[in-house]
């Protein structure tokens, strides 16, 4: 009987505790602004961006070869003309290209990955303090169509860009 009657006091409280914190919710300003950056350029311009361009480069030298020796293969399936042999040669270095790209793939994902949430973090920090509710990657809205005009006030690419660290 006790604790029925600490329940039924319990519910109320909370209750109007819940209620109470909606309503100073609803009285604290919001951010309303939805702004936008060029992500490519942000991701270039960090300092750890080297890093990826060596991997590419790399990549593109294991890669290449590959690829030079699929070509011929590819026309000579296309035209008709490729021998059992040929075809078998062509399904392996198929095969090796996709298996390289994805391991050069991982790799630079995995080199990416301290360096888009060093971004992530300093673009929650910039939409906060100049009051923008989302941020918006500027390429991707443009060709999705999600956005077809945007004010150059709300470009927030270059308060990023000097938010990086040296």
């Amino acid at each position: 009987m006790a604790r029925m009657k600490r329940l039924s006091l319990f519910v109320p409280i909370l209750a109007g505790l819940l209620l109470s914190s909606l309503l100073v919710a609803q009285n604290q300003p919001t951010a309303t602004k939805i702004g936008y950056l060029n992500a490519r350029a942000v991701v270039e311009a960090h300092p750890q961006f080297a890093r990826i361009k060596e991997i590419q480069a790399k990549a593109e030298a294991e890669l290449k070869p590959l690829r030079d020796q699929l070509q011929p293969l590819e026309a000579k399936i296309r035209a008709g003309s490729a021998t059992a042999q040929e075809q078998q040669n062509y399904r392996i270095l198929a095969q090796s290209l996709q298996e390289t790209g994805k391991k050069w793939t991982d790799q630079q994902n995995e080199a990416l990955r301290p360096i888009t949430e060093d971004i992530d973090k300093l673009v929650s920090k910039v939409a906060q303090e100049q009051g923008f509710a989302i941020v918006l990657d500027q390429e991707v809205a443009a060709s999705s169509g999600l956005v077809v005009y945007a004010a150059q006030e709300l470009d927030i690419t270059q308060a990023i860009l000097r938010a990086l660290p040296k």
